[in-house]
């Protein structure tokens, strides 16, 4: 695109350039003012129409709270839940709005509603029609259920809603505790005469074997047995102690005589002797209690017994070498030790006595002991099963409780499960105010009447913007004068006049107008393009017409000039456009007498002398009328001027109207500019 204005012009044309876009725009809303009165008067007018013979309608609410207890706890008493015991309150509000949502609950209610006497048509219908009122839905925010029906009478609003809450209760009552109090009792029930069949079983075992307390007696069965062992240990030993000072007498008493010499006739010899016998008795009688009570090899006896031998020794010397008279009688000793000997026997034959019969003490203790913990196993297995029995029937005596405290609850609003937080009342205000609608309906027309004018704007072919004419030829345009302006002409030509200068610096400058099919678009765009020449500073304007009908001239001085205001006007035979291109040659002798040429040649819909003309030209402008030249009519006209090779500067747009009120111009566009 050539720019034919300076940097200060150009920053002047572009800010007008903007107050054409807002201009434009409304001058395209304007254009189709009344289509868009039509469809927002259609639909506003019915809207007030619906909204007069509408019936009122009333919409009765309620709220309800879901929350994970009651039935939903799965948690054991007491304890803490675990990750998987707790129920997404999500999950539940979803399980309750199902129940609520459910096709049996709503036709329950319109049965109740209807009477016994209905028929499964007329349910049906009522079903329908009640499941088109109701809406049943959950908060975004909150875990709460909300519900709405809508009916024409308020009161008839809010009981269709109590009784759906009521009927609701019930049915999920059934639902989620239907035979539950009765499977219980009856798992409690068998649980129960386990029990007691467990218990009747221990009994008659401890009858059986003589258990009053196995504890006490395992304890005095063991306490017993330790007694015995530890009795039969003493016993042991005592039998041992008394073997062995049985076999030292034994072997004492066989060297001891039972007669004894008891004195000599020789006085000092036989005192002698006799003290020396005496000792030995002393001795004799020392080491014999000694034996009794030592080893036969131990230091004490065997020092005895050489004392012994040395005093023996010496009584037979000294008998041998006196004589005396010698008196025998009874060894005390002997009788001594005889009585001692019995005496040891009497105490091992009463320790074997006693061993034999702790050893079978202490075997029928074991017996018993062992007994007795086979027993106590087996009673401890016994009371464990009784025990889980007992717990199992706890457990089910709790649940029994608990299910019958929710088949209770869950019938009433007041359910641990389902919460009602808005119970529903007869509502005071309408759904739908006639205001309300006249509103919507308003907004809905003007969105509807703007829908219709973007469609009609985008199905349009013709042109009512100079921004339309630009974006769809590709060329700038020169001069956009407005249809109902009567003055300002020479201000609306004066930018194609700026590029023509721009484009040829010399005189005689020929400028082209072409049209796609008016010829009298061409006249009037020839006619105020050499106006608005004219009054340059009084340029020589000669206005151009290639007719058909028009004879063609040897030469410009044969031309017949006529004066239109202040300029000069000619016709030319457009078979001058083949006749050796005498075109050419015309317009070459009249830039000589001239400054400006306005040719104006065919429109393209009667012939191609306008293609032809372009060659003859310096500049060729493309002439389109606003509200008639369709827009590929257009784009076929310039296509085929650049191939043909003319020099396109811009284009005119003719028949521009300002569609927009003139208050609103002066107060949107004049302002701003």
């Amino acid at each position: 695109m050539l720019d034919f204005t300076s940097s200060s012009e150009q920053q002047e044309t572009e800010t007008r350039h903007g107050q054409f876009a807002l201009r434009d725009l409304l001058n395209g809303i304007f254009y189709y003012r009344r289509l868009a009165l039509i469809v927002a008067g259609s639909i506003i007018g019915l809207g007030v129409l619906v909204a007069l013979l509408l019936p009122p309608t009333y919409s009765a609410e309620a709220r309800l709270l879901p929350l994970s207890a009651g039935i939903y706890d799965m948690q054991d008493a007491g304890r803490a839940p675990l990750p998987g015991q707790v129920l997404d309150p999500g999950a539940v509000a979803n399980v309750e709005l199902q129940m609520l949502d459910s096709l049996e609950l709503h036709r329950d209610v319109v049965r109740a509603q209807l009477g016994p006497a209905a028929s499964p048509a007329e349910i049906n219908a009522a079903l329908e029609k009640f499941q088109s009122h109701l809406h049943v839905t959950k908060a975004n925010e909150a875990n709460v259920i909300q519900l709405t029906y809508t009916a024409r009478d308020p009161q008839q609003a809010a009981d269709a809603l109590r009784q759906l809450i009521r009927r609701y209760f019930e049915s999920r009552a059934t639902v989620l505790t239907s035979g539950r109090v009765a499977f219980l009792e009856q798992q409690r029930n068998a649980i129960k005469r386990q029990l007691d069949e467990s218990s009747a079983r221990i009994t008659a075992y401890q009858q059986q074997n003589g258990i009053v307390d196995i504890a006490a007696q395992v304890a005095g069965a063991v306490a017993q047995d330790d007694l015995l062992r530890k009795s039969k240990l003493e016993s042991d030993a005592e039998l041992a102690d008394g073997r062995r000072s049985l076999s030292s007498l034994s072997s004492q008493a066989k060297s001891v005589p039972a007669d004894i010499r008891l004195y000599n006739d020789n006085t000092e010899a036989a005192r002698a002797l006799g003290e020396m016998q005496a000792q030995l008795l002393g001795l004799q009688a020392k080491r014999a209690d000694l034996a009794s009570r030592f080893m036969a090899t131990s230091p004490q006896v065997t020092q005895l017994d050489k004392q012994i031998a040395a005093l023996q020794a010496t009584i037979t010397q000294q008998k041998s070498s006196l004589v005396m008279t010698q008196r025998t009688g009874r060894n005390q000793y002997f009788d001594s030790t005889k009585d001692k000997l019995i005496q040891s026997r009497a105490t091992v034959a009463g320790a074997e006595a006693r061993g034999a019969e702790l050893a079978g003490q202490l075997g029928q203790s074991r017996a018993r002991l062992a007994q007795l913990n086979a027993i106590s196993d087996r009673l401890t297995t016994m009371k464990l099963d009784r025990d889980v029995l007992a717990d199992s029937f706890k457990s089910l005596s709790s649940q029994v409780e608990q299910a019958r405290v929710q088949l209770n609850q869950t019938t009433e609003a007041g359910s641990p499960n389902v919460r009602v937080i808005e119970a529903p009342t007869p509502p005071t205000k309408r759904t739908n105010p006639p205001l309300l609608l006249i509103a919507g309906s308003i907004f809905a027309g003007i969105l509807i009447a703007g829908a219709a004018v973007f469609i009609a704007g985008s199905l349009r072919e013709t042109f009512l913007t100079p921004v339309e004419v630009e974006r769809a030829l590709g060329l700038p345009v020169l001069a956009a004068p407005v249809a109902e302006q009567g003055e300002g002409v020479a201000r609306d030509y004066s930018r194609l006049i700026a590029a023509v200068d721009a484009h040829h610096q010399g005189s005689g400058r020929a400028v082209l107008l072409v049209a796609p099919s008016s010829r009298m678009s061409l006249q009037t765009a020839a006619l105020g393009l050499g106006r608005a020449m004219a009054r340059r500073a009084g340029a020589r304007v000669l206005l151009v017409r290639f007719a058909s009908d028009a004879p063609v001239p040897e030469t410009a001085a044969s031309l017949e000039l006529e004066p239109f205001e202040d300029m000069m006007t000619t016709i030319i035979g457009t078979a001058a456009c083949s006749l050796q291109r005498r075109d050419v040659r015309l317009l070459a002798e009249l830039r000589d007498r001239f400054d400006y040429i306005v040719v104006t040649a065919p429109p393209m819909a009667v012939g191609y002398e306008g293609i032809e003309l372009s060659q003859a030209v310096d500049v060729v402008v493309p002439v389109v009328e606003a509200e008639a030249t369709r827009r590929p009519v257009a784009r076929t006209l310039v296509t085929q001027l650049r191939d043909a090779g003319a020099v396109l500067i811009g284009a005119i747009l003719l028949g521009r109207r300002w569609h927009i009120p003139q208050r609103l111009y002066r107060l949107l566009i004049e302002r701003r500019a």
